[in-house]
């Protein structure tokens, strides 16, 4: 491994060695395939939240895949609130339906009280 990583400084920095910085995590990352079991490989001693930010295609490809995921997620929670508004529209006329079955239940109870005490006198 010290081997590609050597290779990705030669890469980075050129053949200048005093250009070097002590440890280049960036390139160590790469050089040691990355996270493996939440750790790098020869990082043991530093903190585990070891945070390499890439560059490149790969960083261009999760950017752009974020954006696509928020205007998804945007669209979704738009979704969401229109069919909370038709879901609250439904319920009010249900609400106006159940009121007019009761009072058509009402009138009908009285035409039919009318229409027995009318014809128990006839």
């Amino acid at each position: 491994m010290n081997v590609k990583y050597e290779g990705y400084l030669l890469e980075k920095y050129g053949e200048e060695s005093s250009q070097y910085r002590e440890l280049d995590k960036e390139l160590w990352y790469r050089a040691s395939g990355g996270k493996k079991r939440g750790k790098v490989y020869g990082l043991s001693n530093l903190k585990n939240d070891f945070n390499v930010q890439h560059h490149g295609k790969q960083d261009q490809e999760i950017e752009r895949l974020n954006v696509i995921i928020q205007d998804i997620v945007k669209e979704k929670e738009e979704e969401k609130e229109r069919l909370n508004d038709i879901i609250a529209g439904l319920m009010v006329e249900k609400e106006k339906d159940k009121a007019e079955k009761e009072a058509m239940n009402e009138r009908m109870a009285n035409i039919e009280a009318m229409l027995k005490a009318r014809f128990q006198n006839v």
